[in-house]
């Protein structure tokens, strides 16, 4: 009786041990489809955008008139001056020699204004969407079974090394 009590106690330890069992192996499968998945990805793209542009300028676009007539008329102003009023002399003679020479080449420039013409570009950014490949359906047949799953790599032989992995049902 104990035999029997002994056998049947390892025959029960033995069954639910293999229903806990879980482990892997490595095995063969052949390849039937490989599918490549794509993604789609918002890529900032940046391109140039480029115009004519007009600006209106008065005179020649130099301050050498403005500044010899400042000039020349600082020291007259400070010729003229006496005393304490001399620094205010000197001062509005150069504001006066400034402002006569700015009127002058006014004067000489019959429109009074020239249009300048230049391209100007500019950089700006658009929102593109790009596909790119994200990974590969791969399907194996393994058994009978048709097995899909992802890869990082597409498949270069058509039986390729699976790795299966065998759990029990347990509890």
């Amino acid at each position: 009786m104990r035999a029997i009590l002994k056998i049947s106690l390892i025959s029960l330890f033995l069954f639910t041990s293999q229903l806990s069992f879980a482990g892997s192996f490595v095995d063969s499968a052949t390849v039937t489809s490989v599918e490549k998945v794509y993604k789609q990805y918002r890529v900032d793209e940046p391109y140039q955008e480029c115009y004519i542009q007009e600006t209106v300028q008065s005179g020649d676009g130099s301050a050498t008139n403005e500044l010899f007539g400042a000039v020349l008329g600082g020291a007259i102003g400070n010729k003229l001056g006496k005393g304490d009023g001399k620094d205010a002399m000197t001062l509005f003679g150069a504001l006066m020699g400034a402002s006569i020479a700015n009127d002058a080449e006014k004067a000489a420039n019959t429109s009074g204004k020239k249009i300048i013409t230049q391209e100007v570009c500019e950089t700006k950014v658009r929102q593109v969407i790009e596909k790119r490949l994200s990974h590969y359906l791969v399907t194996v047949d393994y058994e009978g079974r048709d097995v899909s799953f992802k890869s990082k790599r597409r498949p270069s032989k058509d039986v390729i090394k699976v790795e299966v992995t065998i759990e029990g049902l347990g509890d």
